[in-house]
């Protein structure tokens, strides 16, 4: 059962921009086909769908913030309801997938690091210069592999 604050916010989803509501339902189902892709594919056979690996998106200079913003916020307001696990690695494949979409090209960074000598993962996304998701704490990690 979903609880009253929970609740009382899915439902601020029906009070945003129709825009807004129609990409965040895009970032929803998009996010949920990648959670169950990932479950059921191998991340080596999923990632040739990702993109080419060791290569970086051309830059971009005609895609501003206006553009990518509402796509940043559309995959964290999904990540937030989301009923799976939509962390890092799930929304940052979901804003690869919207923004392809988009014919904007985009890269997909994996890093790693080590933290009490435990292994972490990160993975984020960058059109050009600007973050799109995973911004945050991504400089601690070592890039071991991106796909444009």
């Amino acid at each position: 059962m979903i609880s009253g604050k929970m609740s009382y916010n899915f439902f601020k989803i029906f009070s945003i921009s129709k825009n807004e509501k129609k990409l965040f339902f895009e970032a929803y189902f998009t996010s949920f086909i990648v959670r169950i892709s990932l479950i059921f594919t191998s991340f080596n056979n999923y990632s040739k769908k990702i993109g080419t690996l060791n290569s970086e998106a051309k830059t971009i200079n005609n895609f501003r913030s206006e553009t990518i913003n509402p796509i940043r916020l559309a995959v964290k307001r999904a990540a937030k309801y989301s009923l799976w696990r939509n962390k890092c690695l799930e929304q940052a494949i979901t804003a690869k997938k919207i923004l392809k979409k988009r014919n904007i090209e985009s890269t997909i960074y994996f890093g790693v690091c080590k933290n009490n000598n435990l292994l972490e993962a990160h993975a984020w996304v960058k059109v050009g210069e600007m973050f799109v998701v995973g911004e945050k704490n991504h400089k601690r990690f070592t890039v071991v592999a991106y796909y444009s």
